[in-house]
């Protein structure tokens, strides 16, 4: 089931980020996902599983022309309403891209491989689209930390098939020499750690990884 075909869920995603808590772990999870794109080949981007363009607008802001794919029409309404300047909005299937082979210079997606139930399909097309010497970088969820623990509770997470860091390197290793990042370090109660000497004390709830495909 595709939560995200829920209208009440397209309709409040964006509420997270407006809390205190959802502005710092969202600031943490921005610097590394710019941190990973500094060396990207092309402002030419292509980004898989936009959802309500949460993601797609702070491309657009770092210059990037992005084409932002979803197949909820639900959260594509919400994403168009922002109106983000150098942004196209397309209703589309990630394991069925309509994208020629090598055609694409820069794929980005953040959290969106663990709500697919067809994740090989969209990694083989990722794969397919993506030129020689383009950059694939991923943004996952990890189930060893505290809210991969308590994932089960939640009413959107409980739906998601969450990754340890080794998959995710697993995954990005078939494009290339991986490149892996951490941050969102929540305790048990999920106060933020980040920064503080109590951060290795857990596991962080957000990876990125990036390659260049070099085949």
């Amino acid at each position: 089931m595709n939560i995200f075909l829920n209208q009440m869920i397209a309709q409040s995603y964006d509420a997270f980020y407006e809390s205190p808590q959802g502005k710092t772990t969202d600031a943490l999870e921005k610097k590394l996902i710019e941190n990973h794109l500094t060396p990207a080949p092309s402002k030419e981007l292509l980004e898989l599983g936009c959802g309500t363009g949460h993601w797609t607008s702070y491309f657009s802001q770092l210059g990037y022309r992005v084409t932002a794919i979803d197949e909820s029409q639900v959260m594509l309404d919400v994403a168009r309403q922002k109106k983000i300047s150098n942004a196209e909005f397309v209703l589309g299937d990630a394991s069925t891209l309509p994208f020629e082979d090598e055609s694409v210079p820069l794929i980005a997606s953040i959290t969106m491989l663990e709500f697919v139930n067809t994740q090989k399909k969209v990694v083989d097309e990722m794969y397919r689209v993506l030129q020689p010497g383009g950059m694939l970088v991923l943004g996952c969820l990890n189930i060893l930390s505290e809210l991969g623990k308590n994932s089960h509770k939640d009413e959107v997470f409980k739906h998601a098939r969450l990754f340890s860091p080794s998959e995710v390197e697993l995954i990005v290793s078939r494009f290339g020499e991986p490149r892996l990042s951490y941050g969102v370090y929540y305790a048990p109660d999920f106060q933020l750690l980040d920064n503080t000497d109590r951060q290795n004390q857990v596991k962080p709830a957000f990876i990125v990884a990036s390659a260049f495909k070099t085949k």
